[in-house]
């Protein structure tokens, strides 16, 4: 396989893992403005996107295939554990 198309599996592979990430880093400005979260924007941003792949990356490994329904709740169940973890939840 051409090092161009390894790079664009694995960019296609960790796209939903940014894209929430993104998307908890803007819907925290929305809806959650009196938290005061213990990283950055851009902090949260790549915490949330480290944990997001490193779960489709374990979701991987454990189906044996990219993809899985089962995957991408793995994904969803993370990120809100780390947007909980980073916004203080365990302080109320």
């Amino acid at each position: 396989m051409l090092a161009s198309t390894s790079l664009w599996h694995l960019l296609n592979f960790c796209a939903p893992a940014a894209f929430l990430a993104l998307l908890l880093v803007l819907a925290r400005w929305l809806f959650a403005r009196k938290a005061t979260p213990l990283l950055p924007w851009y902090g949260q941003l790549a915490l949330h996107f480290l944990i997001g792949c490193a779960a489709l990356f374990i979701a991987m490994l454990w189906q044996g295939r990219d993809g899985s329904l089962l995957g991408y709740a793995l994904l969803v169940l993370a990120l809100a554990s780390s947007q909980w973890a980073v916004l203080g939840g365990w302080r109320r």
